[in-house]
């Protein structure tokens, strides 16, 4: 009886910690930089589609590191990760040639199953970038 009921609380507790890895939880991007004029994109490393409807919340972090280079941020969602849409009309700035500024995104509805934030840097110029992406569940 006693290991039943261990087997049992592991169970529980094993299914508690999956879900909070998946909602109401946040989890990094993989850190990326940009080098004067290029594209890069903060991704997951090991993304996992979303097939819940959640709260998205995205962050980006940027360092300028050297240079006067400005880069934009943008929000993106994919239903398959070929194709990737833009969440928003316009691009963020988050480097403005040397002056940095952290940014938010939060839609209440997942609109598709995978997230990234396409980085676009002109100029010239280094720019670190951290962030994270989280769920927050409906119910």
């Amino acid at each position: 009886m006693k290991k039943l009921l261990f087997i049992f609380i592991f169970a529980v507790a094993a299914s508690l910690a999956v879900t909070a890895q998946t909602s109401n939880a946040f989890v990094a991007f993989v850190a990326d930089t940009t080098t004067n004029a290029e594209t890069e994109y903060l991704e997951l490393l090991a993304p996992k589609a979303i097939t819940l409807d959640y709260t998205v919340t995205l962050y980006v972090v940027p360092k300028n590191v050297s240079g006067t280079a400005t880069v934009t941020a943008m929000p993106q969602w994919s239903p398959d990760k070929s194709l990737w849409f833009d969440l928003e009309t316009t691009a963020d700035t988050v480097n403005n040639a040397g002056t940095v500024a952290n940014k938010a995104w939060t839609y209440p509805h997942a609109y598709g199953r995978y997230y990234r934030i396409k980085l676009v840097s002109t100029g010239e110029g280094v720019t670190s970038f951290t962030g994270k992406i989280g769920l927050k569940s409906k119910g």
